[in-house]
């Protein structure tokens, strides 16, 4: 069971009373903490690299074993020892991150909810995560643990403690957990979203407070007027009256 966990938060006086909570109340370890978008990326290249080194030993010593005497097979390698280690504590881990988390990591200019993004890089290494978030609409929540970005969790953080905690547990043991407050809106947006036709989703994936319907169109090689009439269906089945309620409605603002 996962012991260690990666703390991604741009708040510092919020972060530092998790870990203090989780460490004072809990058997796990804050072995990571990020407050900005730097951070993060020198958490995920470090977890990258050491996941690496392991495959690398690893395919090493197969290779060893595969031509080695059965004598020589026995024999301890120096390396085991912190491979092992290594091994552990990046792999053995739960990162909770904030989806509302803010950066400067996109050449399309100032993003939010970087938090999401966050989530995606760590699952792929995988990492198990938990959203953590004020932002805990059914959309934000749908998004979050979607299979684009991945989270096996989601906390808000109006939850008390204990709920975090009971997260934590859950995911640390292999399973999702989704605060029971937040499975109601949930379930609403993904009503609305199976609604979406396979060439509405597209058009809902490609859109972002900052593009425009021509780039849009453009991304997906089709004309603007379609991607207007498209975006009129969407609204009308989600229940709002433009891209910016669209958008918060459905957990991608």
């Amino acid at each position: 069971m996962a012991q260690n966990i990666i703390l991604c938060d741009d708040h510092a006086l919020l972060r530092n009373g998790i870990k203090s909570w989780i460490e004072t109340h809990s058997p796990y370890k804050v072995t990571h903490e990020a407050g900005t978008w730097a951070e993060c990326e020198k958490i995920i290249d470090s977890i990258a690299a050491t996941i690496t080194s392991i495959n690398t030993s690893a395919a090493e010593c197969s290779r060893e074993t595969a031509t080695s005497t059965p004598s020589a097979r026995i024999k301890p390698r120096g390396n085991e020892a912190l491979t092992l280690e290594a091994q552990n504590s990046c792999i053995a881990s739960i990162a909770i991150v904030d989806i509302s988390f803010k950066a400067e990591y996109t050449t399309a200019g100032y993003e939010e909810n970087c938090g999401f993004e966050i989530i995606r890089r760590l699952t792929a290494l995988g990492i198990p995560c938990i959203a953590y978030s004020s932002h805990d609409s059914g959309g934000f929540v749908e998004h979050a643990t979607s299979a684009v970005v991945g989270a096996k969790g989601f906390v808000s953080k109006n939850a008390d403690e204990t709920i975090l905690l009971a997260a934590i547990n859950a995911v640390a043991n292999g399973k999702s957990y989704i605060q029971a407050e937040l499975v109601t809106g949930l379930l609403e947006v993904r009503d609305i979203a199976q609604t979406f036709t396979k060439k509405e989703k597209r058009v809902a994936e490609a859109l972002t407070l900052y593009n425009t319907n021509a780039e849009v169109a453009a991304a997906l090689g089709i004309t603007e007027k379609t991607v207007v009439n498209y975006l009129t269906i969407m609204y009308d089945k989600a229940g709002v009256k433009n891209k910016l309620e669209f958008l918060q409605k459905m957990g991608r603002l």
